[in-house]
This record gives C-alpha cells, sequence and structure tokens, in this order.
C-alpha cells in the first residue's frame, strides 16, 4: 500500500508479475573499493599485505588523474548497479576530487551509497601518502564537497563516510581527527578489522598500549552503531566483546578472505552475540562484484569452518582415546555438536535486512515493509540462458506447484540463492525510481 504523497496516476507504472517472476529488497554491499575494479581478479595468490603492496596502493595512486576516474568510474559503478546491489559502502582514494567525482558517478547512476575518502598518514608508500593534517582537511573538503551544509541529511541519495583505510596507515593523531569529524557531522565511519594474522600483529604493535585491535578505534572515538568493520576473521574475545558493546556492524567478505588467504570469519559468532552482520564484496580483494557471490561464499565459509572445527576435535578426541579400548574411534569421532549451516533465509537476510542494519539504515531499507523506503528487484528466473532450471523440470520444486506453493517458492529462492546471476535481475529501484532494467 501506498502510504507517501498523493501521486498523478498517469506517472505511475504498472509491472505485472509472470509466474516466474518475483519481487525482493535490492541487495546491500557494505564494503567494497571502487578503485580497484581496475585490477580485478589478479593478486590472489598473495596475501594481505603482500597484495596492497603490489597491486592496491599503486593502482589507487593513479586516480589522481581526475580524467581517469571520470572514465572508469562509470563503467564500475553500472556494473554494480547491474549485479542488483541498490546501496553500498564504497572506499575511494585519499584524492578528493577523484572520490567527488566518484559520488556524482553513483549519484547519477541512481545508486544509494556511502562514499569514503580514504585517510593514510603513516606507514604508507611515498607516493600515495598525506599528512595528518592533509588527511583531516581534505576529509572535511569532501563531507562539505559531497553534502554543504547537511552532512547530517539521512535522506540524501549519497553521503559521506569516515573512512581511515586501516590502523597500520593511521596515526593516533589521524584516527581521532577523522572520530572527532564523525561525530562533529553525525556520520557513519567504515574501516577494516582483523583481516589477517599479519596485519593484526601490525596494527597491535602500532598501538602496543591498547588492549586490543578494536579498542584502537575506540579510542579515537571511531566505534558506536554508525559502524561499519570489514573482516573481523581473527577477532579475540575482547574484540568481540567490545564489537558488541558499542553496536559496531561486521561487514562478512568471505570471497576476499578465501582469495588472499586470511581465515574464515564465524558469523555464527557474531550473531550469538547480537552483532549486526551483513554481507560484502570487498573488490577487489574479493573477484566478484556481486552479493550473490557473496551469500554463495558465506555459506561456504560457514560450512568450511563448520568442518575444520569437527575434524580437529574427532582428531583431539581419537588421540585422547588411542588406549581407551572401551572407547571406538568411530564413536568419538562423532561425539561432537556443531552449528547449524546457514540457510538460504539466513543467507538472504544476510544481504538486505543484515546489510541495512550494518550500514544504520535498517528502519528504512532492507525490506519490502509499509513505510519504507522501495530499494527493491524484480527476480526473472525464467530469462534466456538462465542459469536457475525451469520449476517445471525441478521435480522437488514441480511436485509442491499445485499442492504447496508456498513450500514450492521457498525452494524457488534457495536456487535462486545458489544458482541466479545478474540475468536474473531484470529491474533494479532506488527510492521508487527504476535506475537498470533488462
Amino acid at each position: 500500500m501506498w502510504i507517501g504523497q498523493a501521486v498523478d496516476s498517469s506517472r505511475v507504472e504498472t509491472v505485472e508479475l509472470s509466474a516466474d517472476q518475483f519481487l525482493m529488497p535490492g541487495l546491500i554491499d557494505t564494503h567494497t573499493h571502487a578503485p580497484q575494479f581496475t585490477f580485478l581478479g589478479l593478486g590472489h595468490d598473495l596475501p594481505l599485505m603482500d597484495w596492497l603492496e603490489k597491486y592496491t596502493f599503486r593502482h589507487e595512486s593513479q586516480f589522481k588523474d581526475a580524467a581517469l576516474a571520470s572514465s572508469f568510474y562509470k563503467t564500475a559503478i553500472a556494473r554494480v548497479v547491474r549485479n542488483g546491489v541498490t546501496f553500498a559502502a564504497y572506499y575511494g582514494t585519499i584524492h578528493v576530487e577523484a572520490n567527488c567525482i566518484l559520488a556524482d558517478t553513483i549519484r547519477n547512476a541512481g545508486q544509494r551509497a556511502f562514499v569514503g575518502k580514504v585517510c593514510m598518514d603513516v606507514n604508507s608508500p611515498s607516493y600515495y601518502s598525506e599528512t595528518t593534517e592533509e588527511s583531516l582537511q581534505r576529509t572535511e573538503e569532501f563531507i562539505h564537497t559531497v553534502m554543504g551544509d547537511n552532512a547530517g541529511d539521512e535522506s540524501a541519495l549519497v553521503r559521506p563516510i569516515i573512512t581511515p583505510r586501516f590502523v597500520p596507515t593511521c596515526s593516533a593523531e589521524c584516527l581521532q581527527g577523522l572520530g572527532q569529524l564523525a561525530q562533529k557531522y553525525n556520520l557513519p565511519v567504515q574501516s577494516h578489522l582483523c583481516e589477517n594474522p599479519d596485519e593484526v600483529a601490525f596494527a597491535k604493535s602500532c598501538f602496543p598500549k591498547q588492549k586490543s585491535y578494536s579498542d584502537i578505534y575506540h579510542m579515537a572515538g571511531l566505534y558506536g552503531p554508525r559502524t561499519i568493520m570489514a573482516h573481523c576473521v581473527h577477532m579475540d574475545d575482547d574484540d568481540i566483546e567490545l564489537v558488541r558493546q558499542c553496536g559496531v556492524g561486521v561487514s562478512h567478505c568471505p570471497n576476499s578472505n578465501f582469495s588472499l588467504s586470511s581465515g574464515m570469519a564465524d558469523v555464527r559468532r557474531f550473531i550469538e552475540h547480537g552483532i549486526p552482520v551483513g554481507l560484502g564484496t570487498d573488490v577487489g580483494g574479493g573477484y566478484a562484484p556481486s552479493i550473490l557471490d557473496a551469500m554463495r561464499m558465506a555459506a561456504a565459509a560457514n560450512r568450511a569452518l563448520i568442518a575444520t572445527r569437527r575434524d580437529a576435535r574427532s582428531k583431539d578426541t581419537l588421540s585422547k582415546v588411542v588406549d581407551a579400548t572401551e572407547t571406538k574411534p568411530s564413536d568419538a569421532a562423532t561425539d561432537h555438536t556443531d552449528a547449524a549451516p546457514l540457510n538460504a533465509a539466513e543467507l538472504l537476510f544476510l544481504a538486505t535486512q543484515g546489510g541495512a542494519r550494518v550500514m544504520g539504515m535498517h528502519e528504512q531499507l532492507g525490506s519490502l515493509d509499509q513505510g519504507k523506503l522501495f530499494d527493491a528487484l524484480v527476480i526473472d528466473l525464467a530469462v534466456p540462458s538462465s542459469p536457475v532450471p525451469d520449476a517445471a523440470t525441478t521435480l522437488a520444486v514441480h511436485e509442491h506447484l499445485d499442492s504447496s506453493p508456498v513450500e514450492a517458492w521457498k525452494l524457488r529462492a534457495e536456487q535462486f540463492v545458489f544458482l541466479a546471476d545478474d540475468r536474473n535481475i531484470v529491474r533494479v529501484y532506488v527510492g521508487g525510481k527504476l535506475i537498470h532494467s533488462l
């Protein structure tokens, strides 16, 4: 039911869905790097810190050329929209002009977004760094350019987000200054946390007096319910507790975590602690700018983590009972309790409502509930060359079509999660406006 302002009926388009189509909330990408589309699919044989040195810093530095930003970002954003992402949290570069071009490109495409000017004033290559003063001044300049005097206007389609790259490349003065800017302009914050063991050790060595990696951000005033922390793979109990207490959201980026051999984040652990969790593509650490891919990778990481822990417990149990003849190895190997695998409904939640919670926009987005903004997708499972098989030829679905249509659509939704791609996303709406169609 429409509850907004009255609209001239002549301006209303009626869309009738076919038997193979359905409407769903838009997908939300809680973590991606727009300039890293320039080396998408490269460097996945490297660990994080080496990958940053060989690819990331060098390619991001090239965006000092505004002409490159103007020509490149249009294609990159169109690809993200084509994959059904209605709302994304983007990292830009350290360059104000290029970041403003990125924000304008997203706005012109009609997508909803947070856009961050990356800040890095220490432990950075000489060709891609800035002083603390430059980092803070340029961030404030970017905020004013994008939002003018309305930086706190949550109704704006594209908004700035405070973006320290991560602890190893930011001084205490830079982090604290960014915390002050976040508070001054009522802005969200995004960064990276506990992604890779080497990165965690490096961060802690930079701030040896802080209790945990999380505490470094917290002491700078960067933690709160509008903070997005990406990865969170190697979290100790102190990290978990501080994230929970502060209401920080986690962007789970399984493709990147696998591709850079960073590890497997424990999504169930976050959920059990009441921590908001969404999905991120983390281009270009991740090689697919698709939240559909992120759902599948999240399922794979979850199952791999369950299997790894099961096998570790089995080996430990077997070693303890090797001389206990009354205990059979087969009994010991199956004596364990595992968390339930993430199912398709949970994966869809992470990709929509979970993402909205992480972005601090769950009251406005993430579902098709009455009163929320209409960020939505029309999905067609029967497009030509669809990767999703026809319902009539999928016997598990076909047998429910007449007797239990609700059950049949649950199965079709599961097929969508695990089989569909951008060919099946035939319409993309943001704020009720059609921004992409096939």
